[in-house]
């Protein structure tokens, strides 16, 4: 279809029947069929395997399904949109706020983004950032995140369409490899010293291994050249979104220090992307 300024943003329920009804693999569509609508969130057909971030976690996810993931984004970005409207991205708070979003957060995420709102060069790459992933022709998931990926017999699935929009590409592979990364450096809990770096790099290379798998076949099934830049500062973004969201449970601790490092060089520093994206 063609996409115009008057096309009209379709629900949650239009976006998920239009993507099961794309397949990514012979029986196995982009989304599980509805089976439900009312004026909330759709119904899906049960889905009986575990969602892919408690898969990795837990050292059980497989290649091909990491490679069925990264599948399924590229048939959906080389998809007919289903209307328009832009994609709903998470977005970090670059901009001061208002006295009773202040007041509801934890003293962790308070300290965090009060680093973030020091940092002008940092704040500003991260609103270009936002703004160009938002800025596209092509149909997004928009929370293409780990935990919202199920994996059922024949392969993975997305679930939770409800941000779904026109954007670019980066938008979904910066969602998907930031929590490709957060899903190993969650698990860090080595004392101090020496263990805790060894650690570190094992995680790192666990997830770098995982997000080398993704880029490869994404890039080997889709068309669309990726922007490295803009890649970086899409995973950038995802990792100090993961920060503060771990930062409203927890203390001030070396996941949320980890996570809140790597997001900030990513986003300021691309170069630093180049040393992970390389080939498989």
């Amino acid at each position: 279809m063609t996409i115009t300024e008057a096309s009209a943003r379709p629900r949650e329920e239009e976006v998920v029947r239009w993507a099961a009804g794309i397949e990514v693999s012979p029986g196995v569509p982009l989304a599980p069929r509805v089976v439900g609508a009312g004026p909330g969130r759709p119904a899906l057909a049960e889905v009986t395997g575990p969602r892919l971030d408690a898969r990795l976690q837990g050292g059980a996810a497989t290649a091909a399904q990491l490679r069925h993931v990264a599948r399924a984004l590229a048939t959906l970005h080389a998809a007919d949109p289903p209307g328009g409207g832009e994609v709903v991205l998470e977005s970090l708070p670059w901009e001061p706020l208002p006295l009773r979003a202040w007041a509801g957060l934890a003293a962790t995420q308070r300290r965090l983004i009060g680093e973030l709102h020091g940092d002008e060069a940092l704040r500003s790459r991260g609103r270009a950032v936002q703004a160009a992933l938002s800025t596209g022709d092509v149909w997004c998931h928009g929370d293409a995140r780990t935990n919202n990926v199920v994996v059922a017999d024949g392969g993975p699935m997305l679930i939770d369409w409800e941000c779904a929009g026109l954007g670019r590409p980066e938008a979904d592979l910066g969602s998907l490899c930031g929590s490709l990364l957060y899903d190993q450096l969650t698990l860090l809990d080595a004392p101090k010293g020496g263990e805790a770096q060894e650690e570190l790099r094992a995680s790192l290379g666990r997830a770098t291994g995982h997000v080398r798998v993704v880029l490869a076949a994404y890039r080997d099934h889709g068309h669309r050249r990726l922007d490295p830049d803009l890649l970086s500062g899409a995973v950038g973004g995802s990792l100090l979104s993961r920060a503060l969201m771990r930062a409203s449970q927890t203390r001030f601790d070396r996941v949320v220090r980890t996570l809140a490092g790597l997001g900030r060089g990513l986003l300021l520093d691309p170069a630093r992307w180049r040393a992970i994206d390389v080939p498989a």
